[in-house]
């Protein structure tokens, strides 16, 4: 895939056919008319509303995730990463552990600034600290509100 929006595309596109027929299912038990399929079919129905409300979530956070780094591309402070880097493109654990913690300093430093929590979130996420990288991002895009 050339590009990550085309992806995500795609994944909604199935992930909402997928609710269709789970809805389309959930209804038909409903329906039914028996006791034990009216109840499974409403806890069933539950399932796309997840889903839907997965969607829109994941796309917020993505579209200001995007629209941040717009402002730090536009304003020429993208954060610059000084990582040592495998054969694999992955980066070495000392060289990821440094940056962290300069970029965690920063952060440190400078609580207010979302600037330096995005950056600090592009650390995480360079070295694959998913779960860190996301907190990091939530808290710039509340700093940015």
């Amino acid at each position: 895939m050339k590009s990550p929006k085309v992806g995500a595309a795609i994944s909604i596109g199935l992930l909402l056919v997928y609710l269709f027929l789970l809805t389309n299912w959930a209804v038909r038990m409903v329906f039914s008319g028996t006791p034990v399929g009216v109840a499974m079919g409403l806890l069933v129905f539950a399932f796309p509303l997840l889903g839907l409300y997965a969607i829109y979530r994941e796309l917020r956070f993505g579209l200001k995730v995007e629209a941040l780094g717009k402002k730090l591309e536009a304003a020429g402070e993208w954060p610059i990463f000084d990582l040592v880097l495998r054969p694999s493109g992955r980066p070495t654990r000392e060289s990821a552990d440094l940056n962290i913690e300069t970029f965690a300093e920063l952060a440190k430093a400078n609580p207010e600034s979302w600037k330096a929590q995005f950056a600090l979130a592009l650390a995480y996420d360079a070295c694959a600290d998913r779960p860190r990288a996301r907190t990091a991002m939530s808290k710039a895009i509340k700093l940015s509100s």
